[in-house]
Formats: C-alpha cells, structure tokens, sequence
C-alpha cells in the first residue's frame, strides 16, 4: 500500500511533474464549466454554486496544487477534495454507463469516451493527495459530511443534479446518497485507522 501511495504522491511532489498536472486540471475545470453552460442559462443565479460538480471539484484540486506548491496544506481541504474528486468521478461513470443507449450513441461515442476518461483522470489524481491526508477532528467530519448532504438535497430536492435522463433519476438519487455516505465513510476510516498506525 505504502508503495502504491509514494507512487501517486511523486505526481504531486515533483515539481515540473506537478505542474503539467495543474495545467492538464486547469484545462479540464475550464471544459467542465463550459460544458455546463447550458444548465448555468436555465439555473437561477443563486443556485449556480451547486450546479457544476466536476469542474468544482477538480479546482478544488488545482487549488490544492497552488497552495503545495507554495508551502501550505489544510488537511480538512485536502479530505473534502478528495471525497468529491472519488464521489463525481464515480456517479459520472455510474450515470454514463447506466445510460449507455443515450450517451454513447454513434454521433457522440467519441465525446462520451473522453467524457470517461476524464472523470478515471479524477480518480487517479485523488490519489495524489492520500499520503499526507492526516486524521481529522469530530466537527471536520461532520463538516464535510454535511457538505455532501446538503448538495445532495439541492440536487435531488431543488433539482440542482446535472442534466441526465430522467427515467432512471430516482435510481440516480439513491446511488448518490449512498455514495456520498460510502466515500465519506471509507475516508474518514482510513484516516482514523492511518492515525494508528494501521
């Protein structure tokens, strides 16, 4: 484990390394919010802030990056983004495939497997952040979780969630909630059991 750790966090501790890597996340949050366009148009104002997930989660990470790179962590930031990078990158995947019909038809099989790509690119630079991740204190948990609680609520609630089919959206939902609590959970276990050591 410790092997596969040192490997991530080298993408993260080389600096040139790391800076082809800001750029490359730079690049995809830019794509993200320019492929939410659409949504921000038909979205009120005041409810902007919980309609883009994944580029909102991957600035989150080319914040991180800028702050490493001058000296200065939070490790309840580095533990939040690496909840959301986990969280969208999955449910994208999860919703992609679950409506492979719609999204991977001939015109836009192409487009939909960078789309894929991307959102693997999430997963593996979450990594990047899991060997200096540290134990957190009671109240940053709850901080977080409360977080995914209350996007979720807006998404499915207020109708915040991303433009997707609506036949399989209480599907959709329930994949959500549980993977917000599966990705908070195994997170904030690792960090406990790291802290002991295990």
């Amino acid at each position: 484990m410790t092997g596969i750790l040192d490997f991530f966090f080298w993408f993260k501790k080389e600096r040139r390394v790391r800076f082809v890597v800001l750029i490359s996340c730079i690049i995809g949050t830019l794509f993200g919010f320019y492929y939410y366009l659409g949504q921000f148009e038909i979205t009120p104002v005041y409810l902007w802030f919980f309609v883009p997930d994944s580029p909102f989660f991957t600035f989150m990470y080319v914040l991180v990056l800028l702050f490493y790179s001058f000296g200065l962590r939070s490790n309840t930031f580095d533990a939040f983004t690496f909840i959301g990078l986990n969280k969208v990158g999955i449910w994208t995947l999860f919703v992609l495939f679950l409506n492979y019909d719609y999204y991977f038809s001939p015109e836009t099989r192409d487009f939909r497997f960078v789309i894929v790509l991307l959102h693997i690119g999430m997963l593996l630079v979450a990594m990047t952040l899991l060997k200096e991740m540290k134990k957190l204190n009671l109240s940053r948990y709850l901080l977080i979780f409360a977080f995914f609680m209350v996007s979720d609520f807006f998404d499915y609630v207020i109708g915040t969630h991303p433009i997707i089919p609506e036949e399989n959206i209480k599907i959709v939902m329930w994949v959500t909630i549980a993977l917000s609590i599966m990705t908070c959970s195994l997170t904030f276990y690792y960090l406990e059991k790291k802290s002991e050591g295990i």
